[in-house]
């Protein structure tokens, strides 16, 4: 299965999380802990056949690996602190001894977190709780411990990532259009290929819109640098992945300026969602868009007839 960089949030990671854990021990068999009403017990699933809990944990990416070590580590201490004190957890358990408290996240990647598990696991079985068995154990597991196809059926599950329009005001078309004439001359003159000379209103029109595009990437682009960097930077990898093609190849001798934005739209619309999959097409298009815009704002991509020798 390929790796498919994606970006989770703390309740989006626990609801994949419950499809994996359901497929692991059966749909029946899995009972979730809310913490909205008197819950955090330090747990958010358990089984009672298999006798194993888990706690689910998605690190705010993107974070080298130390820091997400440390972060594991820190959740690790404090839930298992809950697990430990906290009164309601016997009653939970009816009781039944538990014999895996298990860290749930997307990527386990620090052999300093298994130590750390070591000295957690000594620690809980030296204080006698009634519902730890003697060979109880504190584990983390990543995606890797799941069966390749569970995931994928779980992934394809998944809800999309969906920003909401990013249409940005007419102060901001006007403003930026006002402070970048050199910029706005070159995406006219290669708009009028496209659209016509012939007609300076339909032409201004045009040139208007396609700003309009490539200020609402901008500001896709700000909002996912904000909540979902992990997908910011997969987006950024693939447009200057894109852009440095673009500008080694040159664009296409004979091709049409439709025939052109065409081909680049939809080749990047591919690029993204191979690397977000769960990125929705409607977002996608948007970048492609105003990603297109961009490059003829400032000169990679061009149409014929061109005014210099490639």
């Amino acid at each position: 299965m390929p790796t498919l960089l994606e970006f989770w949030d703390p309740n989006d990671w626990e609801a994949y999380a419950s499809g994996l854990l359901q497929d692991r021990h059966g749909a029946i068999n899995v009972m979730k802990v809310p913490a909205r009403h008197k819950g955090d017990f330090g747990l958010d699933y358990y089984c009672l056949n298999e006798t194993v809990t888990y706690q689910c944990y998605a690190a705010q990416e993107p974070c080298d690996v130390s820091d997400r070590a440390n972060k594991q580590k820190a959740k690790i201490t404090t839930d298992l602190k809950k697990f430990c004190t906290r009164p309601e957890v016997a009653r939970l358990f009816r009781g039944a001894k538990i014999g895996r408290w298990i860290l749930l996240v997307p990527n386990h990647d620090s052999a300093q977190v298994n130590l750390h598990l070591t000295t957690k696991t000594a620690q809980v079985r030296a204080m006698g709780l009634p519902y730890v068995a003697d060979n109880f154990e504190v584990l983390i597991h990543d995606l890797e411990c799941f069966e390749v196809d569970s995931r994928e059926a779980r992934t394809a599950q998944r809800r999309l990532i969906a920003l909401p329009p990013q249409t940005p005001t007419q102060e901001q078309i006007d403003s930026w259009t006002q402070g970048s004439n050199p910029l706005v001359a070159a995406l006219s003159e290669k708009l009028a290929k496209r659209v016509g000379s012939h007609d300076p209103a339909r032409l201004n029109e045009s040139v208007y819109e396609a700003i309009g595009w490539f200020l609402e990437k901008e500001n896709a682009l700000e909002t996912l640098r904000q909540v979902a960097p992990q997908i910011h930077e997969a987006l950024l990898g693939v447009i200057s992945r894109h852009a440095t093609m673009l500008s080694f190849i040159g664009s296409p001798e004979q091709a049409t300026p439709q025939e052109i934005l065409k081909s680049e739209v939809d080749a990047l619309m591919a690029e993204f969602k191979q690397s977000v999959p769960n990125f929705s097409d409607d977002n996608a298009q948007q970048l492609a868009l105003g990603t297109i815009i961009e490059w003829l704002l400032r000169c990679p991509l061009d149409f014929p007839p061109y005014s210099h020798v490639v």
